[in-house]
């Protein structure tokens, strides 16, 4: 009796239904998650650099424009360019590391993993970014006197636009990293 007969019989009594896995294909679709997660966390960080860049720039240019210069706005401006500024710092510093993974599967799969985790950070880290801009909004329509259903729409759309901030943050990034990290525990058992 051979291997491949007793494999077989072993299987029949067991019940376990036997599969193979093809190592190329697999590793292929590992090169594809890090190649897919690297790019969307770069168009995340220049989507947030250069729309803080613009609007901050564009609020604080308005507000030394037009004499009477709103100290939320200006906080505002300055908050959003400052965010731009360490946004693209680690970004630079994101990048320099992106070489320092081993050229295998795993390394590739921790270089996937590492990058879907750097996106959850920074999309958690945005979340609370998007608070402090909605009290500076918030304290600009009340210094410059909005009315209260003016007050109330910011508000409601504030908390419409965190909320949905959130699921994206777990639905996507979150589930996301759990999946690569789910697929690195089952690799790393099954040797």
């Amino acid at each position: 009796m051979n291997f491949d007969d007793m494999k077989k019989i072993w299987n029949e009594e067991s019940q376990q239904v036997q599969f193979v896995i093809d190592e190329r294909l697999l590793g292929e679709n590992i090169k594809q998650k890090k190649h897919k997660g690297s790019r969307m966390v770069s168009k995340m960080e220049w989507a947030i650099i250069l729309s803080n860049l613009l609007t901050g720039g564009a609020i604080i240019a308005k507000n030394f424009a037009k004499p009477p210069m709103g100290i939320f706005a200006i906080a505002m401006g300055v908050l959003m360019v400052g965010t731009a500024v360490y946004v693209f710092v680690k970004r630079h510093h994101r990048l320099k590391c992106e070489n320092k993974f081993d050229r295998t599967m795993l390394g590739d799969l921790d270089h996937a993993i590492r990058n879907a985790n750097y996106r959850a950070r920074l999309s958690a880290s945005m979340l609370a970014y998007f608070v402090l801009v909605s009290l500076l909004m918030l304290g600009n329509a009340i210094s410059t006197g909005k009315t209260i259903w003016q007050l109330a729409a910011i508000a409601v759309f504030c908390i419409a636009v965190l909320f949905l901030g959130r699921w994206e943050h777990r639905s996507w990034h979150l589930a996301n990293k759990r999946r690569l990290e789910e697929l690195r525990s089952h690799l790393t058992e099954a040797r």
